[in-house]
């Protein structure tokens, strides 16, 4: 939607890169939690939307809402433009957006040449700088100040950047992955109508996207379907392998993935195979991708992860310019087609088959009203994955419930030290087995604590109860930010202290009613407007156009 308003616009340039800075006054209404602002560099063929820091100031004039970026210009798009960039402005407030292009300003296509990404090898000067390499360490952390693995990740990066050659395993073996897919695509091979091949570092769950895709668009004769799925880090894969997948990749015409998957952005990508991005996640939550790119210990703005998707599937309508800008991609290849491992919460006989199997597995939830405590994890990432024991205590919550409360405690995969309970628990307390589905679970839950998951948006199409215990929700606001104001967002209410929450918890199990309906029902609309049982067969259909060669994106 396009919408006037007053605002001030700063423009500051130095060498490549460029400050940028938006002003308007607070809307009414609004303490400016809510509020984001997205910058729009726009050329002919594409666009690029980028986050800006927002805070709020106060001022003679009331209090303003002060947006801010420092943008590298030769990275805002993947091909250098020919005509001059035009700039404008997204206005946010909760998941109601603005795009302000009433003023519009120009930058000079100049300022964003760049080198070519593909550099050549230089094994004598890598040489000579690895010699070099102590010393390079000891300048950066002695003079510049930096911590050892900051140090260490500088080097790495100067040394690349001069040589085309690094000591990162995961690096190398990249950089051979695209080379040798480079020489495959100028070669003979050429990618193959009807051929599709499905990427992923995970395991192929039937009942997952990738899977449910897969399967449908095996009923089709005329296509070829081919699978790369390796549990392996691109770091861990032999050579063999990851010729096998650059084979795979140059003989696709439609390439399908469900996650991030790291090695297929360093290809330049044949114009004859289009990449869909299917994203394992429904809604927009917790920040990711490029919307992170230049802040500490992510990605740097020069980042070509996500940026060479042709088609990326989401939830709903509102959230397309959110997508847009984690994956660096313009928003029209962003479509509403939904998320297929949804299509089960619309399925009443699949759902109730999927109860009784529940109960067969879990007959101690028989009768019972079931608690899901489902937090996400803490740390890094997955091998650093964690959650705190001594934030939740099953012992001391199932004193405060009904008799007839079964709690069933899950926690997120990336976390491999469960929680310790006594035997006396045994009758009222479910551990789930490895691999056992959360979206399952929740069909024969009544209530729902979670924190920063989000199994809040499967949660909200089951019309399901929730409570948000984020007792770190200060740290983890720090440490991950979200695309919206935590509290306003949620579908439920917020609680800090373990107390506090076992207390809500008691009082909204033995009295389910329709408090919290209404705020849930809002979310749906908000974030989840095209999931309605159909998305398998709508992306299924998109694939089928653009592999058979009748869509381009």
């Amino acid at each position: 939607m396009k919408k006037k308003m007053n605002y001030r616009t700063t423009v500051h340039i130095t060498g490549q890169w460029m400050k940028l800075g938006f002003r308007c006054s607070l809307p009414q209404g609004t303490d400016g939690s809510d509020i984001r602002v997205q910058a729009v560099f726009r050329k002919r063929s594409s666009e690029r939307l980028m986050a800006m820091d927002v805070r709020i100031e106060d001022s003679d004039i009331g209090k303003q809402v002060i947006a801010d970026a420092d943008i590298l210009l030769p990275y805002v798009f993947t091909v250098p433009p020919r005509h001059t960039v035009s700039v404008n402005f997204v206005f946010w407030q909760g998941a109601e957006s603005v795009v302000l292009s009433d003023q519009p300003f120009p930058v000079q296509k100049e300022l964003f040449a760049r080198q070519d990404l593909v550099q050549a090898r230089k094994p004598a000067r890598f040489a000579l700088l690895t010699l070099g390499l102590p010393a390079l360490l000891a300048r950066y952390h002695f003079q510049k100040g930096l911590t050892g693995r900051e140090a260490t990740k500088k080097a790495h990066d100067y040394v690349y950047s001069r040589s085309g050659y690094g000591y990162s395993p995961r690096q190398r073996n990249t950089d051979y992955f695209a080379d040798y897919y480079r020489r495959l695509v100028s070669g003979k091979h050429k990618p193959e109508t009807g051929r599709i091949l499905f990427l992923s570092e995970r395991p192929l769950d039937p009942e997952g996207n990738l899977g449910l895709v897969m399967e449908r668009l095996g009923r089709e004769e005329d296509l070829e379907l081919e699978t790369f799925i390796h549990m392996e880090t691109v770091d861990r894969l032999s050579r063999k392998q990851l010729r096998e997948c650059a084979e795979k990749c140059a003989r696709a015409k439609v390439i399908v993935l469900e996650d991030f998957y790291p090695q297929i952005h360093a290809l330049r990508k044949s114009p004859d195979t289009q990449l869909v991005q299917l994203w394992h996640a429904c809604g927009a939550f917790k920040t990711f991708g490029l919307t992170r790119a230049g802040k500490p210990d992510c990605v740097p703005q020069t980042s070509m992860n996500h940026r060479n998707y042709d088609l990326a599937s989401v939830s709903g309508e509102k959230i397309r310019g959110i997508y847009a800008e984690a994956f660096g991609i313009p928003a029209s290849k962003v479509k509403a087609l939904g998320v297929p491992r949804t299509d089960l919460f619309f399925d009443r006989e699949r759902m109730d088959r999927i109860r009784e199997e529940l109960y067969g597995r879990y007959p101690e939830a028989e009768g019972k009203k079931v608690i899901i405590y489902a937090p996400t994890f803490r740390g890094a990432g997955n091998k650093e994955a964690y959650f705190p024991e001594d934030a939740f205590s099953p012992e001391a919550f199932l004193q405060k419930m009904p008799e007839d409360c079964l709690l069933v405690l899950k926690h997120h995969p990336f976390v491999k030290k469960q929680t310790s309970v006594g035997p006396d628990l045994a009758d009222r307390l479910i551990i789930p087995e490895e691999g056992q589905s959360l979206n399952e679970l929740m069909l024969f839950a009544d209530l729902l604590i979670t924190d920063y998951s989000s199994c809040v948006f499967e949660a909200a199409l089951l019309s399901l109860p929730m409570i948000f215990y984020a007792f770190d929700q200060e740290e983890y606001t720090r440490e991950r930010d979200f695309y919206f104001n935590y509290d306003h967002f949620v579908p439920g209410p917020v609680v800090h202290d373990f107390e506090e929450m076992t207390d809500l918890a008691a009082g909204m199990i033995s009295n389910p009613g329709e408090a919290g309906r209404e705020r849930i029902d809002r979310f749906r609309e908000d974030y989840l407007d095209a999931l309605d049982g159909h998305s398998t067969e709508r992306i299924a259909d998109q694939i089928l156009a653009m592999v058979r060669g009748k869509s381009r994106v």
